[in-house]
Formats: structure tokens, C-alpha cells, sequence
């Protein structure tokens, strides 16, 4: 378990100007089967992920809204995981992903061109129109370097879409290292709202909008939304958690 106060790290994001606070890697954590297959929640709930596409779908709705109206294109999915994203698109789309595990870029592969290694070994000739990375920049230790990287494998013009976990959100504050998306113990790298718009801008990213799923998502339950009352435990699944930016590549 780790120890840390994360209303101090939280504070230090703003007294430091600094993007993310960063935490220890929880002993032997990876990447592997039991992480795309086989998971038990934050609430103890077991999953089985491979079993989970729909529900996986349905809790990144503003993601592929967003694609369902863009024109086909060549798109990259940074942390494809099984592959779920890529699966939504039909073969006009030029489709490629990034998957650090073997058994999860095994699985992707039915649905595009499949890197399993890092970005960091990507090949950065490739250029994409359109670049997601969804819960993966918490992951990393040197997110900024991940967000320099992108820039350059991104057309200019192009749309760059990255979702994290906002651990200076209302629910982060309530419940402290109870917090629900702390539960990964591979999450590293803790962004607020204010630093993650700080960061992208200062990589030269334009911001055009941001989401914050929840309402449109399968927990948004009245269930939850009772839980929120109680600060004891880990904390429900609640507006503002979570964060989307869809951002672009100045021409």
C-alpha cells in the first residue's frame, strides 16, 4: 500500500507549477494477462475484461462520438489494451495502435496494425491524423517526454485526444487516498485540471474543448450518486474524476 497525502501533493502542482505530482509504482505491478484479462475493481467487484467490449464502450461515449463523426482517417490509439477503440471503426480507417502488453496486442491485433512495445520505441517517421491516448499518461514516468513525442508523430492540423484522471477533482479531495482511481497501483503520475491544461499548452498543444464523462457513462447510478454522501471507503465513480481534452496540432 502506498503512503503519501495527496491534498499536499496536489498543493505542490500549484505552489511548484509543476504538471504532475509523482508517486512510487506499487511492488510488482505490470502490464500482462491479469491486467487486461482477469482484474478485481476499486469496489472489489472480479471482472472479466475480455468479456467487458460494450461496457468498456460505453464509458468512453464522448470518445467514440467523437469518432463517429470525424472522416475516416489515420488514427493511433497510444495504449490500445484489447483493443476495444480500434474495434469501433470500419476498414476505411487506417488503423494502428500501441499496446506494451503482449497478450493485450495479440488481442488488438483483429482490429489494426498493432506496436507492442512503448511509444518511446515508436517509429516516429509514421504520421497520424488523429492520435488518442485514454488513461495512459498516469501510467508513465516521464509524461512529458510521451507528450513531445506525440506532437511529432501528429500531421499538423491534426486532432490529439487524452483522457486522465483529475486527482485534484472534488471526489480526489473528499476522500484523499481513498480515491477510487488511486485503486491502479501502475498509476504513477497524477495530473490536476489546471496543470494537465498548463502541460499540453506548454507543448504547443491548442485545446479546443474538454469533457468530463460521467452522466453518459454506465456509473452514473442513483446508487453512486448516494455513496457520494458517505466519506468513508473508496470513493463512487463522480462527476469531474475524470477529464477529456480534445486538443490539435496547430497548422
Amino acid at each position: 500500500m502506498r503512503e503519501f497525502d495527496l491534498s499536499s501533493l496536489m498543493k505542490g502542482l500549484y505552489q511548484n507549477m509543476s504538471y504532475f505530482a509523482q508517486i512510487p509504482l506499487d511492488g510488482d505491478a505490470g502490464f500482462e494477462e491479469n491486467y487486461h484479462e482477469t482484474t478485481s475493481d476499486p469496489d472489489g467487484k472480479h471482472r472479466q475484461l475480455l468479456e467487458e467490449r460494450e461496457h468498456s464502450l460505453a464509458g468512453i461515449k464522448e470518445i467514440t462520438d467523437y469518432l463517429l463523426g470525424a472522416a475516416p482517417c489515420k488514427i493511433l490509439d497510444v495504449g490500445c489494451g484489447l483493443g476495444w477503440l480500434l474495434s469501433t471503426l470500419d476498414n476505411s480507417w487506417d488503423k494502428h495502435g500501441i499496446e506494451i502488453s503482449k497478450f493485450a496486442s495479440n488481442h488488438a491485433a483483429k482490429f489494426g496494425k498493432i506496436h507492442n512495445g512503448t511509444l518511446e520505441d515508436f517509429d516516429e517517421v509514421l504520421k497520424f491524423d488523429l492520435i488518442v491516448m485514454n488513461h495512459v499518461i498516469e501510467h508513465l514516468e516521464d509524461p512529458v517526454s510521451a507528450l513531445q513525442k506525440i506532437y511529432k508523430l501528429l500531421k499538423p492540423g491534426g486532432t490529439f485526444i487524452i483522457g486522465t484522471p483529475d486527482f485534484d477533482s472534488a471526489a480526489a479531495r473528499r476522500y484523499g487516498s481513498n480515491f477510487r482511481l488511486l485503486h491502479d497501483p501502475t498509476h504513477i503520475s497524477l495530473f490536476s485540471s489546471d496543470s494537465m491544461h498548463r502541460c499540453l499548452r506548454d507543448q504547443n498543444f491548442k485545446i479546443n474543448y474538454v469533457e468530463y464523462p460521467f452522466f453518459d457513462t454506465p456509473w452514473f447510478t442513483e446508487s453512486n450518486l448516494l455513496r457520494i454522501l458517505n466519506a468513508d471507503g473508496i470513493s463512487p465513480p463522480f462527476y469531474g474524476s475524470a477529464m477529456t481534452f480534445f486538443c490539435e496540432r496547430p497548422l
